[in-house]
């Protein structure tokens, strides 16, 4: 068995069957809702949910393989084992889509085959994508089978071999698991790639657009990129628009009404999109969005949940029969389900203009790092350098979203986008990353940069531990965590909420706010000092140095920027030093 091999073995399978008079394929069937609807649940409001074997994505079940160099027997075995199913079983279903835009350089077609026990998955995914032509080659294939195959282990781990990625082969191979994501982030993944060998730069993250009045008086549109790992809140401010109703809110809680600065509020994208010097172009023309905690103060997000049109997963059930985000009947392992889903018609938010292709060039990128212990709420990012470097760390906090092992823990995913990175390296999008804020700056057009603390805490409670990083020994600070609902929690501290973070977005955007430099990096980072809205009180608690003190900051920021090397020598090897070391002190 080789990469090659199994295209080969899959295609001759579909012609024996043909040959035989058995059907091998359901070529983009039109009842695949009516399939699925068997074993759906239909809520009161119409809509449809489903349920998975697995709630989350199995990124450490997940194996890229490059070559024939690196398959191994366990590989070659699930392989064969996925062949054996496929010749055996009834006819898989095909669906097709292009992923990016139509028509531009971000386009792309993808395959995606289904095992037919699993019609949900199939006509879910159809949803996300653009149509394309059944009849034409794809760039790149999926294979879902989503049963346990007698799966081997992952060579030398005790975990199962699961999930295999061929970027230069261009198909992946999902076996074990019904996860809506794991067929979704498949097909991205190779999009990802796609999208640098054609210039440009995959990234996950949202994408947003609305015009602001400046402290001049002058319109400015802002075209907006927000980058976070699942559960950190880059759907809430990646789907936020103000609304006469939320507006209310701003006016109680901080004297301002939203709605005198900003007009022409526009979403175009939810999860993963391409930068390009010129234009972003995002990936599918729906989203699939945790609905966790979900209220209607999230206007757009809440719109298109609750459409009758949603197809959810996970998703539980009020007393009334429609769909529930609160989180208080369905369990996992156990524990509270934290990873309800819907794929969501972007036309169903009311704030969807047809297109996921920004109106210009990128001028705001907003990276989502929550922290416990050195984060402001918000900062903006002056030196590119740092900024390349904050995106090459992509510091986060475990959400069970992410996996149920890395609840609550320090984790670094560099780019935010660690799993669904191949082909091209982490460090290779950094680097591209990095001379895009480098040109602009040089154009006298600099794209604005923030770092913001949603779902983290400013200071949770800690105790200074030893932690091994490989050979070396470090005095490190770890979160006290207590379990809340049965998810580990941190405790301590204050984080902004939603709203504030959202006003702080929209007084930077127009240039009301006013900036000091870091106590340790300087002009290189800057904080606010000033935002009309928010007092001085509530801008003191949100200033960690208010908790620790300057000495005890400058002690977590060093084991902070230590333990960062680490990840970023693993992750993103042959970093330039500028970006590498951008962080020191």
């Amino acid at each position: 068995m080789t990469i090659e091999k199994f295209k080969e073995v899959f295609r001759k399978i579909i012609e024996i069957k043909k040959a035989a008079g058995i059907t091998p394929i359901l070529d983009n069937p039109p009842d695949l809702l009516e399939r699925a609807k068997l074993y759906g649940t239909r809520y009161a409001n119409g809509s449809w949910g489903w349920a998975s074997n697995i709630w989350s994505r199995s990124a450490k079940n997940t194996v890229v393989i490059n070559s024939d160099d690196e398959l191994k027997y366990e590989h070659k075995l699930l392989m064969v084992r996925v062949l054996e199913h496929i010749l055996a079983q009834g006819p898989l279903i095909k669906v097709d889509g292009y992923v990016g835009k139509p028509g531009t350089k971000a386009q792309m077609h993808a395959r995606v085959y289904v095992d037919p026990q699993f019609p949900d998955l199939a006509y879910r995914w159809k949803q996300l994508v653009f149509d394309a032509p059944p009849d034409k080659d794809p760039d790149i294939e999926v294979f879902v089978v989503p049963h346990y195959l007698g799966n081997p282990k992952i060579p030398g781990t005790d975990r199962m071999l699961m999930i295999m990625r061929f970027p230069f082969a261009n198909y992946t191979i999902i076996t074990a698991s019904s996860y809506q994501g794991e067929v979704k982030k498949a097909v991205l993944t190779h999009w990802i790639f796609h999208v640098y060998k054609r210039g440009g730069t995959g990234e996950h993250a949202a994408l947003r657009e609305f015009s602001v009045k400046t402290v001049n008086g002058e319109w400015r549109r802002i075209i907006m990129a927000i980058w976070g790992l699942t559960g950190t809140g880059k759907s809430t401010h990646g789907l936020y628009v103000w609304t006469e109703d939320n507006a209310k809110i701003y006016m109680k809680e901080f004297g301002i009404n939203p709605l005198e600065f900003v007009k022409d509020q526009v979403i175009k994208n939810d999860d993963i999109i391409a930068i390009f010097e010129d234009t972003v172009i995002g990936s599918e023309r729906g989203a699939w969005t945790k609905t966790e905690d979900l209220t209607p103060a999230q206007v757009a997000m809440w719109r298109a949940a609750m459409s009758p049109r949603a197809l959810h997963e996970n998703t539980e059930f009020d007393e009334r029969g429609y769909p529930s985000f609160k989180g208080e009947l369905f369990t996992y392992f156990g524990a509270p389900n934290r990873n309800s889903r819907s794929v969501l018609y972007l036309e169903d938010t009311g704030y969807f203009d047809g297109d996921v292709q920004s109106s210009g060039p990128l001028t705001t990128a907003v990276f989502l790092t929550p922290g416990y212990f050195t984060d402001y709420a918000w900062v903006k990012i002056a030196d590119p350098a740092l900024a390349a470097k904050v995106l090459a760390d992509g510091r986060t906090i475990g959400h069970p979203a992410q996996a149920k092992e890395v609840v609550g823990k320090v984790r670094y995913v560099a780019r935010y986008a660690q799993p669904f990175t191949m082909g091209a390296t982490n460090t290779d999008h950094v680097v591209r990353f990095y001379n895009y804020l480098k040109k602009r700056i040089k154009e006298g057009n600099p794209i604005e940069v923030y770092q913001l603390n949603t779902t983290g805490r400013i200071v949770a409670k800690y105790k200074w531990v030893k932690k091994k990083l490989g050979d070396k020994e470090i005095e490190a600070p770890e979160p006290i965590l207590v379990p809340k609902n049965g998810v580990p929690k941190a405790v301590g501290g204050t984080r902004p909420s939603i709203e504030e973070t959202e006003l702080f977005l929209l007084q930077a955007s127009r240039g009301a706010v006013k900036w000091r430099p870091h106590p340790v990096w300087g002009e290189k980072v800057l904080v606010p000092a000033g935002v009309p809205g928010i007092s001085e009180e509530r801008l003191a608690e949100l200033d960690p140095v208010t908790h620790v003190g300057l000495d005890e900051f400058r002690r977590l920021l060093k084991a902070q920027v230590e333990e960062s090397k680490y990840w970023l020598d693993i992750n993103c090897p042959g970093l330039p030093e500028e970006i590498r070391n951008a962080m020191d002190f």
